[in-house]
Formats: C-alpha cells, sequence, structure tokens
C-alpha cells in the first residue's frame, strides 16, 4: 500500500513540472502520507527578493490567504525553522523539535503569532533546490493536538526526496523557459524584419507576422509552397536550399550567408543563420535554421541584442559586429570599449569563427544585407 502511495506521489511530482494542478496534488498526496494538515511550498530569491512563488492548501484549513502573505512578506526572516533549514544540507530533512525546545518555541512570534493561534505546532521541512541564487523550500504541518513527526515520517522523506528534488528543478526550468518563449515570441512579433525558422528541407516552423506578409504577397520572389520557402528563380532557390542546409545539418553550423531576390517590383534580402543550441525554439526541435527578411529599401535596424541572440555571441562581439558594419575599424572598437588592441582581434577572430565568415568584409556584407546599422 506504501509503495502504491510513493509510486503515485512520484508520478504527479513529474506531471507537474508542467502541471501547476499535479504539482499541488503531488505536494497535497504527500500531506496526506505524512499525517500533517497543511503544506507550504515555496521559492525565495535571490538576496532580497523574497518570496517569488507559493503552492499551498492553507485556505482549506482555514487559514487566509492574507495572513499567509503577511509571513511570507514580513515574518519568514523571524522565523527559527528557516533559519534551522538554511544552515541544513540541500535534500535533509528537519524536524523541528529535534532543532528547537519547546522554550524557544514560546518565545518565537511565529510559533506564538501565526502557529499556535491556527492550530498548527509540529514542522517537517526541506530545502529541496538551490541554484542561481533561487531556494525551493517545503514544509508541512501537523496540529498541536497530534504527535510530533519521528523516524517513519523521516524515512519516507527521504525515500521522495530524490524525485522531489529532480521534479523542483524540472519545474523551476520549464517555467524559465516558458516565461523566455513568451518574451522572444513578443519582441519577435513587433520587429519590422520578417523572421522564419526552417528546418533543413526548408519547411517553416515558425514565422512573424512580418514574414508572412512577405511570403503572401503575390509580388514577393519568396514564397511558400506546401508549408516550404520557394524562390521564384530556380538559381536563387537552389542557393538558398544550401544556406539552409549548411545551417541546420547534422553536427554543422553555417557558414551563415545572404542572398538578395528581385521581384516586380519589390526586392528582398534573404540571411540564414544558424539557430543558437541555447535558443528555446531549438530545445524542442533541432537544427532549425534563421531566416531573416528584409526590404534594402527600408530604413531600420535589428536591435543588438537580437544579433547577439541570432548568432550566438557574447555582448562585447556583438558590439565590434555592429561598429564594423558601420565602417568602423578594430582600432575604433578598442578605443571606443577601453580595451587592448589584442583583446579586440580576440572578439574578432570569435566572431569569424562562430559567423563561419573567412574575411572581415564578408561579416561586414552580411551584417549590412539586414541593415544593422
Amino acid at each position: 500500500m506504501l509503495q502504491d502511495v510513493r509510486t503515485r506521489i512520484t508520478g504527479l511530482l513529474y506531471d507537474g513540472v508542467m502541471s501547476p494542478q499535479d504539482w499541488y496534488e503531488g505536494i497535497d498526496t504527500m500531506r496526506d502520507a505524512l499525517g500533517a494538515g497543511v503544506f507550504h511550498f515555496f521559492t525565495l530569491g535571490p538576496a532580497d527578493a523574497g518570496v517569488i512563488d507559493s503552492v499551498d492548501n492553507q485556505g482549506t484549513v482555514g487559514i487566509h490567504s492574507e495572513k499567509l502573505r503577511e509571513y511570507e512578506t514580513h515574518h519568514i526572516g523571524h522565523d527559527l525553522r528557516m533559519a534551522v533549514l538554511m544552515n541544513m544540507p540541500l535534500g535533509h530533512v528537519m524536524l523541528d523539535h529535534e532543532h528547537i525546545g519547546a522554550r524557544e518555541r514560546s518565545r518565537n512570534m511565529v510559533y506564538a503569532d501565526f502557529l499556535e493561534p491556527h492550530g498548527f505546532r509540529h514542522t517537517l521541512g526541506a530545502l529541496v533546490r538551490d541554484e542561481g541564487g533561487a531556494r525551493d523550500f517545503l514544509g508541512f504541518l501537523r496540529p498541536r493536538d497530534h504527535t510530533h513527526y519521528g523516524a517513519s515520517d523521516n524515512a519516507l522523506m527521504q525515500q521522495l526526496m530524490p524525485d522531489l528534488m529532480r521534479a523542483a528543478r524540472l519545474r523551476s526550468r520549464m517555467g524559465q523557459l516558458a516565461q523566455n518563449a513568451a518574451l522572444g515570441s513578443a519582441a519577435l512579433h513587433s520587429l519590422p524584419q520578417g523572421i522564419a525558422l526552417v528546418d533543413a528541407s526548408c519547411r517553416i516552423q515558425y514565422s512573424n507576422p512580418a514574414a508572412e506578409r512577405w511570403l503572401g504577397n503575390k509580388l514577393s520572389p519568396l514564397g511558400v509552397r506546401h508549408g516550404q520557402l520557394r524562390c521564384l528563380d530556380d538559381a536563387a532557390q537552389r542557393r538558398l536550399h544550401k544556406l539552409v542546409a549548411q545551417n541546420c545539418g547534422p553536427g554543422m553550423r553555417g557558414p551563415a550567408g545572404a542572398l538578395q531576390l528581385i521581384g516586380s517590383p519589390a526586392r528582398l534580402v534573404v540571411t540564414v543563420l544558424p539557430l543558437k543550441a541555447s535558443h528555446v525554439a531549438a530545445l524542442h526541435q533541432a537544427p532549425l535554421a534563421l531566416i531573416v527578411l528584409v526590404d534594402p529599401d527600408a530604413s531600420g535596424g535589428l536591435s543588438p541584442e537580437l544579433v547577439t541572440d541570432m548568432l550566438g555571441l557574447s555582448p562585447a562581439e556583438a558590439r565590434l559586429a555592429l561598429l564594423l558594419a558601420a565602417g568602423k575599424t578594430i582600432k575604433d572598437y578598442a578605443a571606443m570599449e577601453a580595451c587592448s588592441w589584442h583583446t579586440a582581434r580576440t572578439h574578432l577572430k570569435n566572431l569569424m569563427r562562430k559567423t563561419g565568415c573567412h574575411r572581415q568584409t564578408d561579416l561586414v556584407r552580411l551584417l549590412q544585407s539586414v541593415q544593422l546599422a
């Protein structure tokens, strides 16, 4: 029977990586197996950020949500249990009666003003994640008329802890990916440049509104046929297909390249870039190539931040690329950045390697083709 409960809990925790309801149910099932009345799972952010995420069942036992937020905002720093947990190794279980005496509890405002008035006394807690300055804590409270937690409760938690810690890490990373994807999608949607992600066969996986306008225009020299990019000119199509294959073939990273398509009357500069492996879009279907569509007669340019992300450059390398495209020299860059000529040359070498360019003029032509001025 206990094995069935553990199996159900771990299944819910892993389902909870993507589903808040399953995460809640997984921890609530742990609460029930421990004979607790309350659970509280929360994340402390870096430095003075305080509690940045919280999951609990306080409302089901008569504790008002405002009371809990008051604890998270004002009282958590005075909590003797947190002082103990902060000094315990990751994944170790704290039984509060083993660390905090009855006299200390009676004098502590959290026990006296928060726990006791609501009928709770005994706590089992643990630090289950500590990465990037953020820490996840989980606590279970028993009513004051129950016995304190013992060896069997500790043993159950130790059995669940590896899966709980792993699921907590995955949940945090998926949350960050979802946030990054949302921010990235919003930024791409607002760009004046057309942006498309394609696989090795030029099949479109994503296109922003600007790209859709180009591809849907009957006068455009580039369109879509059966879900794939298609140039009106056969020679241009072969060149485009080759560039895409070079940038998203197995184990290949470039070289990046551009071609100019001439229609009637529209002209279009098409730049093909390798999608950065760490980009959120590349985590689900890789490899992909990034296509940038620009009207060479239009004004405007891509932001340095987007250049950094597209090419996988460091901020210093991106700034160098923009200066070179604007007609500046390596010496100009070294003077503006207050760095040595040797450091500037190192940035240039890394920039050339990452973009797949062999000459500085190739790099400048590539960047200017997408109007990075």
